[in-house]
C-alpha cells in the first residue's frame, strides 16, 4: 500500500500561485475546477498550493525548484509578474509585449512564461455576449497592468480602436515624447507597449489617449464605443469606500448596443455594472475575467 501510495505522490504533478499577499486567491478553487472538468483527479493526478513569496531569493529559489521539477508549473500574481520574465526560456508573443508573466509551464528544466490577464477579459466577453473585439472601438478606463495585458491582446486580435482613458494623459499620442514622463510611470510603461506594438510592423489598431478629467471627449468616446471595460479600483470592496464610486462621470450616457466589462470581481456586481444594467446595455462580471484567465492557465499548465 505505501509503494502504491508513494508511486502516487511521485507521479503527481505539483502546482501552485507564488506572490504576496496570496492568502485570498481563488487560484487553488479555479484550478481543481478546470482540470477536474479536462477528467483529471485532483489529489491524485495533480494538486495546487498556494505559495507566499516575499522576497526575491526566495523567488530565485522557487525558479531553481522548478527547474529541477519539484513544481510543474505555477500562476505569478504581484508583484512578481515583471521579475518573473528574466527566468523565462521562452515567451509567448503577449508576454514578451507586456514584460509581464502571470503563467509559467515547466518541463525538463525549461521554463515556458505567458500572459492571460488580457485573453481572459476578452474571453468572457466573447462568451458572454458573442462579441467579438476584432474591428471594434473600445474604450479603456486605465492603464495599469490589467490594462496593458487587455490592450495588448485586443490589438493582437484586431481591434479598430482603443481609447485609453487615464489621469494626466493629456494629448499623448504613441511614440510622443513628454517632457517630465516618468518612465515608470502607469503612462510610460503603456507607452513603452505601443512603442513594441507598432515595432511590430503589423500593429493596425488606432490609439488615442484620453484625460479622465476631459468629460466630453470621454463621452464622445463612450458613445462610439462597442465595448468598455474598467480596469481601475475604483468600484472595488476595499474598505475605503471605493465601491461608491464610478471609474467614469456619474453622467455618463451608455448606448444600448454597448458592452460594459469590469476587471473588479468584489463586489459581484459593481456600481459600474449596476448603471450600465439599468441604462439597459450588456455587462461582464469581474469574476467572469479572473474564470476565463484561470482556464487559460489550466490549459497552459496541463497541456
Amino acid at each position: 500500500m505505501c509503494k502504491h501510495a508513494c508511486g502516487m505522490i511521485r507521479n503527481m504533478k505539483k502546482y501552485c500561485v507564488i506572490g504576496t499577499p496570496v492568502g485570498h486567491s481563488k487560484s487553488p478553487v479555479l484550478f481543481k475546477r478546470f482540470m477536474t472538468e479536462k477528467g483529471l483527479k485532483y489529489g491524485e493526478d495533480a494538486e495546487y498550493l498556494i505559495n507566499e513569496i516575499t522576497d526575491k531569493e526566495q523567488l530565485h529559489a522557487f525558479v531553481s525548484d522548478m527547474r529541477s521539477g519539484v513544481w510543474s508549473g505555477c500562476n505569478v500574481t504581484m508583484p512578481w509578474k515583471t521579475d518573473m520574465v528574466k527566468y523565462m526560456d521562452e515567451l509567448s508573443e503577449t508576454a514578451r509585449i507586456t514584460d509581464a508573466v502571470n503563467t509559467v509551464s515547466a518541463k525538463d528544466g525549461r521554463l515556458f512564461g505567458d500572459s492571460t490577464d488580457g485573453r481572459g477579459m476578452l474571453n468572457a466577453i466573447k462568451a458572454d455576449t458573442g462579441c467579438d473585439i476584432k474591428d471594434k472601438n473600445t474604450v479603456m478606463l486605465g492603464c495599469g497592468g490589467a490594462a496593458r495585458s487587455i490592450i495588448a491582446e485586443a490589438v493582437l486580435r484586431g481591434a479598430a480602436r482603443i481609447d485609453i482613458v487615464c489621469r494626466g494623459a493629456g494629448s499623448l499620442i504613441p511614440g510622443m515624447k513628454k517632457e517630465g514622463l516618468e518612465k515608470a510611470s502607469n503612462i510610460g510603461i503603456t507607452l513603452e507597449l505601443l512603442e513594441k506594438l507598432y515595432a511590430s510592423g503589423t500593429m493596425k489598431t488606432k490609439i488615442t489617449f484620453i484625460d479622465s478629467s476631459d468629460t466630453v471627449k470621454m463621452q464622445e468616446a463612450v458613445t462610439d464605443a462597442d465595448i468598455l471595460i474598467n480596469s481601475t479600483p475604483l468600484g472595488m470592496l476595499d474598505g475605503r469606500g471605493s465601491e461608491t464610486k464610478l471609474p467614469l462621470p456619474d453622467d455618463t450616457v451608455f448606448g444600448k448596443d454597448l458592452i460594459v466589462a469590469d476587471c473588479v470581481y468584489n463586489p459581484d456586481e459593481t456600481l459600474l455594472l449596476k448603471k450600465a444594467k439599468e441604462a439597459g446595455v450588456r455587462t461582464v462580471k469581474g469574476i467572469r475575467m479572473l474564470e476565463e484567465q484561470a482556464r487559460c492557465g489550466v490549459e497552459i499548465l496541463l497541456s
